[in-house]
């Protein structure tokens, strides 16, 4: 392990980074269309307007859309790691994208500095390209506002840290383990929590071995600051400092509980109806749990486990299959212990209801090691000089060429032809010029959205706004019919009201005035919670 190792590397991140950048300037920035990253999203531009939350709206049923919380404080449910990524693309470059290619470069240039921790420059340049391809310009890591670089990034500074204590004890090790728990726990508790205590479970006797009191002291100071600074976050969303927003979101609209062996919910009665189509009784959600449920209890964790591993790219798994199944490296104890951390966090995701590759970040930076421990043993054995070596080099370089292939080919349909989406999908980008040319007008807009019905298309929801909506040019809102929409209209009288409506089949979307009759007088307003 050397300085002039990390040359490659950092040409490596360059290269990868230059290249989304090109690719970005041709096809322009993505817009959200999930609800989880308009959620991302408000936290990003919560924390751009220098605050943890935002005070709840006056009526804010006309406003509650999913993963979001209106009350007690207007906030996203999520950890608000990723958020500081968006909040920082949009402070410093003017667009919370940006803020998604920091935490792609974060992630990439974690798993090198891991990589160069533990392995030979040669195993850990093939593993680092063969990531750097997985996080190709198309995957939606790299072009969406979900996640999954951050807690894969924050995944792979705790294997760095164990890898440089394990050399020499520095305070820099201790430092980076608690920085890298904390920014796991700050973007997925559940998997980040599993994944930290393996990696302390398994190194706990070569930790305890060569252990150095100051770097214990710096971890747990750091741990401290990290976790009295999560209490004020959580204060201030929930009012409480040991209450999540998460959880305080499953209490009040979930029904479906996150682990599949649990009991479901009794379900709220939600003021904005439209969110039971997704988290009710009869909703999206519980349908997801009772297709987990409706296998025997011995057989539900396999069936979960292979659901999950089904969301991983392809040419990982099959790569993944070989070093597993081929025992060439288990002689090696690092990666018997990489292979225990990635079983037991496998084991840990197979009980979660919901599964996304997202999901799965904490557990890549050890998927990484062990393919780059094994190409090492390969390499040193010599083992692609024999029949078998060549038929393992096979499926190895199928891996690299299906990843790279499709990569490709993606993104040249991106540089050629844009986003070519059909009318359904093109919904967010609708939204996007919609409110671009609203905007442009001299007086601020309420748009009232009417959907053709209340289960109509549940996960495309256009009643999303930022942290300061009310100075916003334009307002998104529910449509609760004309009588109570007067509290809103009421509301906004120096706003233009127009009214969104949308064909039932093809999804066509309609903006016009809002009718007058339907705004003269006034009315009572909804009730708060």
């Amino acid at each position: 392990m050397t300085k002039k190792a990390l040359l490659p590397y950092f040409l490596l991140v360059l290269a990868w980074t230059a290249w989304r950048i090109f690719v970005l300037s041709h096809t322009g920035l993505p817009q959200p269309s999930i609800h989880d990253e308009f959620g991302y999203l408000l936290g990003g531009d919560t924390l751009a307007h220098g605050r943890l939350a935002n005070p709840p709206h006056a009526l804010a049923e006309f406003f509650e859309s999913p993963h979001e919380l209106v009350r007690p404080m207007y906030a996203m449910k999520y950890p608000p790691a990723l958020s500081m990524f968006l909040a920082l693309g949009q402070v410093i470059f003017g667009a919370p994208f940006y803020g998604v290619l920091l935490s792609n470069v974060f992630m990439l240039s974690a798993f090198c500095l891991m990589l160069w921790a533990w392995v030979p420059l040669r195993a850990g340049m093939i593993a680092a390209t063969f990531f750097a391809l997985i996080l190709s310009p198309t995957m939606y890591w790299t072009d969406s506002y979900y996640g999954g670089s951050v807690t894969a990034g924050a995944a792979a500074v705790i294997l760095l840290a164990v890898g440089l204590y394990r050399q020499r004890p520095t305070l820099l090790a201790g430092a980076l383990f608690a920085a890298g728990a904390l920014l796991l726990f700050l973007t997925r508790p559940y998997e980040g929590g599993v994944f930290t205590l393996a990696v302390i479970a398994v190194f706990a006797g070569e930790i305890w071995r060569c252990r150095r009191r100051a770097a214990f002291a710096v971890a747990l100071v750091v741990l401290a600051a990290g976790a009295a600074w999560t209490c004020c976050y959580n204060k201030a969303v929930t009012g409480k400092p040991f209450l999540l927003p998460y959880m305080e979101h499953q209490r009040q609209y979930d029904v479906a509980p996150v682990l599949w062996f649990l009991p479901l919910a009794p379900q709220p009665d939600y003021h904005q109806p439209r969110l039971a189509a997704l988290h009710g009784n009869n909703g999206w959600e519980v349908a997801r749990y009772r297709d987990a449920n409706k296998w025997p209890w011995w057989q539900r964790p396999i069936v979960a486990a292979l659901k999950m591993l089904w969301t991983l790219s392809l040419g990982l798994l099959l790569a993944l299959t070989v070093t597993f199944l081929v025992p060439i490296a288990w002689s090696d104890p690092v990666f018997r212990k990489m292979a225990v951390i990635a079983c037991v966090f496998l084991a840990a995701l197979s009980l979660e209801t919901f599964v996304s590759a997202h999901y799965t970040a904490a557990g890549w930076p050890a998927a990484a090691l062990l393919i780059a421990l094994w190409t090492e043993h390969a390499w040193r054995r010599k083992i692609f000089k024999s029949s078998l070596g060549v038929l393992l080099g096979a499926m190895l370089l199928l891996s690299f060429g299906a990843i790279a292939f499709r990569s490709a080919r993606a993104q040249y349909a991106l540089i050629r032809n844009g986003r070519a989406l059909s009318y359904r999908d093109q919904w967010p980008y609708r939204r996007a010029a919609m409110m671009r040319s609203l905007s442009a007008l001299d007086r601020p807009q309420l748009v009232i959205v009417r959907y053709p019905s209340l289960d109509w298309d549940e996960g495309q929801e256009w009643v999303y706004n930022g942290a300061d909506f009310d100075r916003q040019r334009v307002v998104f809102a529910h449509d609760f019919g004309a009588e109570k929409d007067r509290a809103l209209l009421n509301y906004y009288p120096d706003r233009t009201a127009l009214l969104l409506t949308f064909d039932a089949v093809s999804g066509e979307d309609k903006l016009e005035p809002y009718p007058q009759d339907a705004a003269a007088g006034s009315g009572p307003q909804p009730q708060s919670k």
